[in-house]
């Protein structure tokens, strides 16, 4: 698996990593939120929205789609998330 986890494969192959797509998304979702007096929760739904890519299954599922750790027999399954 990875070094760190990751929230998305860019078709080019780049990392996009787990901890920097949810700061990213509670920033945006901060400053929408922020229009209607909820920048709190607006950031809090940023940083939960993709809280189960935390897990072994989706770590492991996503590496293998991107070929990261080399490793995988077969083609990977789903993860029901």
């Amino acid at each position: 698996m990875a070094e760190r986890p990751v929230a998305h494969l860019a078709e080019d192959g780049r990392v996009h990593g787990l901890e920097e797509h949810l700061r990213g998304t509670a920033e945006l979702a901060s400053r929408f939120a922020a229009e209607f007096g909820c920048a709190g929760w607006g950031r809090l739904a940023g940083l939960w929205h993709d809280l189960g890519k935390f897990s072994s299954d989706f770590q492991r599922y996503i590496c293998a789609v991107g070929g990261i750790d080399g490793h995988v027999e077969g083609k990977p399954g789903r993860v029901d998330h």
